[in-house]
């Protein structure tokens, strides 16, 4: 069989390469894996098939029909391609791929709305002599989402906070993290975005990636997974290192009770992947993987909930009916309620720092 030949829509019909997208068979994991490894010029592709397996894997219903409803949606795209001169743009909280030809895809002509994600000051302070900044703290919870004015989403690890500068996506898009913290940054090369640690500035345009820089801590790290940072240290201001996907700059500095005057020790490294699942160690502490069998919405809101330290509130009791299946891998509350939200259509918006979903 020629995969080579395949387009994304022919290539998430596959079954094989479904499984390999669910983790559910070491064979094919092997073999998708070392195949993609040999036709990089695929790479497109074959995220573009993944993304339509994961609106796919949260499908309403069964597991059973799943693969059917995709093959019958893709014949109702080609109906509705025909039919539309230009595609209507949806938006959530930032610019993704082309939503509404997905929404086809998975099960016919979706009238899909979100609601347009609002800041909110979780608290005014100062730090670095910066006044009227804001201070965002995650505290005693494991983890914080927060959706920053610009549309990027960061979600802080127990005992992290950010400052965001005075200006924040008005004149610039700068903050400073104190912890560790996972940024989902919307692309703007107006205002470039830049993270500051005591170590390291980070500068990027759209991209996603970790960085751990708690305070007393041997080590301060930063990890890219998509897209490209150039990273500055703080005390070789002259030196720049530019990041690639899957790379990590780890920086060495002495013990704070022995002081040296040695320049610190800067190392960029693969990730450094689990041999079980194959998934990057680094944000381990992030994802979310969801087992759901024919599940109502209220329940799967709970498992959010807990998970990435933010409420969820309903506006409808509708909504709450809403039962969906299968199995998806999250990295952010955005990307969970968009998938979510792609397979059976609902609104969401963040007020007071809750998430709200209505019809």
């Amino acid at each position: 069989m020629n995969f080579l030949d395949y387009d994304a829509t022919e290539l998430a019909c596959n079954e094989s390469f479904q499984r390999y997208c669910r983790e559910e068979c070491e064979t094919d994991m092997i073999f998708w894996s070392d195949w993609i490894a040999r036709h990089p010029v695929k790479a497109a592709v074959v995220a573009e098939a993944r993304q339509l397996v994961e609106i796919l894997s949260a499908r309403q219903g069964g597991r059973a029909e799943q693969l059917k409803h995709l093959k019958d949606g893709l014949a109702q795209y080609d109906l509705l391609q025909e039919a539309l001169m230009e595609p209507v743009p949806v938006m959530t909280a930032r610019q993704r791929l082309p939503v509404w030809k997905y929404a086809a895809i998975v099960g016919g002509v979706l009238v899909l709305a979100a609601g347009t994600f609002f800041f909110s000051r979780y608290g005014h302070g100062t730090m670095s002599g910066q006044p009227g900044a804001t201070i965002i703290a995650s505290g005693e919870e494991p983890r914080k989402s927060v959706v920053l004015p610009d549309g990027s989403s960061l979600i802080l690890r127990k005992n992290s906070r950010v400052e965001l500068a005075p200006g924040f996506n008005l004149q610039n898009r700068e903050l400073t993290l104190t912890g560790e913290a996972f940024f989902d940054v919307y692309q703007n090369a107006k205002l470039p975005f830049t993270v500051h640690t005591a170590l390291l500035d980070i500068k990027v345009l759209g991209t996603v990636f970790n960085v751990s820089a708690y305070v007393g801590h041997p080590a301060t790290e930063a990890a890219l997974f998509r897209g490209k940072v150039e990273i500055t240290c703080v005390q070789q201001p002259q030196q720049k290192i530019v990041l690639q996907p899957n790379q990590k700059l780890t920086i060495l500095t002495a013990p704070t009770d022995q002081p040296s005057t040695k320049a610190p020790l800067l190392k960029v490294v693969p990730l450094d992947a689990d041999p079980v699942d194959h998934k990057a160690r680094e944000i381990a502490w992030v994802r979310n993987r969801l087992e759901i069998e024919n599940e109502p919405l209220s329940e799967i809101a709970g498992k959010l909930e807990q998970w990435y330290g933010i409420r969820i509130a309903f506006a409808d009791e509708a909504v709450k009916q809403y039962r969906y299946s299968g199995t998806f891998e999250s990295e952010t509350i955005l990307k969970a309620l968009d998938a979510l939200q792609l397979s059976y259509p609902f609104n969401f918006k963040m007020v007071n720092d809750t998430i709200i979903i209505s019809k």
